[in-house]
């Protein structure tokens, strides 16, 4: 059977992550977009600049599309300029070795599903999220738009977590608890209370560390 090709927004480790669970009896990387200064990554040609992928789809109606970057914020704003005209070119990409209990749970766009994670009943993934290597987000949790659940963290059942909001290795939110849009939890660090604004939280339980500025 024929496979689909693919390029990917983003060159770079997280690229590398998402190419090791890419189907490849379904898909063909065949190049990334990239701003910094390279003509090659991991053996595949860089096309273009990330502001010249538009153009490439537009001129390769065949070719589908994933945002292979990290950085929530950077993430999101690639993946929202290449949705107003191609939202339904940005594919999923979920590994064979996840459990997912609820089909329904990933239902939109630019998601990526590592090896070995776990979603729970009636979990929902919305658009451009990342659940990592070993992560588990037990049921009826919602993940918004473009979030990253680090390896081996753990959500536990019906919490709310914001858009962009990031989860450092290892963390753990406790039961029936909000996470503000855009705030970040510390490697190790434990929620037992609702976050509610964009802000550093670390440590057990998680405590307000910063802000988060302009550098991070």
């Amino acid at each position: 059977m024929e496979t689909k090709k693919i390029v990917f927004v983003g060159a770079g480790s997280h690229a590398d992550a998402v190419e090791g669970v890419l189907n490849k009896n379904e898909f063909t990387l065949i190049g990334y977009f990239d701003d910094k200064d390279i003509q090659v990554h991991s053996g595949k040609p860089v096309l273009g600049k990330m502001n010249e992928v538009d153009t490439f789809l537009e001129n390769n109606s065949d070719v589908f599309v994933f945002v292979t970057i990290g950085e929530n914020k950077k993430r999101e704003e690639i993946f929202q300029s290449i949705a107003k005209k191609y939202y339904d070119r940005i594919v999923n990409v979920i590994s064979k070795s996840a459990t997912i209990l609820s089909p329904s749970s990933v239902s939109g766009r630019g998601i990526f599903i590592a090896t070995n994670a776990f979603l729970g009943a009636d979990v929902v993934v919305s658009d451009n999220a990342i659940v990592n290597t070993g992560a588990i987000v037990e049921h009826h949790t919602k993940l918004e738009r473009s979030v990253n659940i680090s390896p081996n963290a753990t959500v536990n059942g019906l919490c709310h977590i914001g858009k962009q909001v990031y989860l450092g290795s290892g963390s753990v939110v406790k039961q029936v608890i909000t996470i503000a849009d855009e705030a970040i939890i510390g490697a190790g660090a434990v929620v037992v209370r609702n976050i509610t604004h964009a802000a550093v939280f670390v440590g057990v339980p998680a405590k307000y560390l910063k802000e988060i500025n302009a550098n991070g």
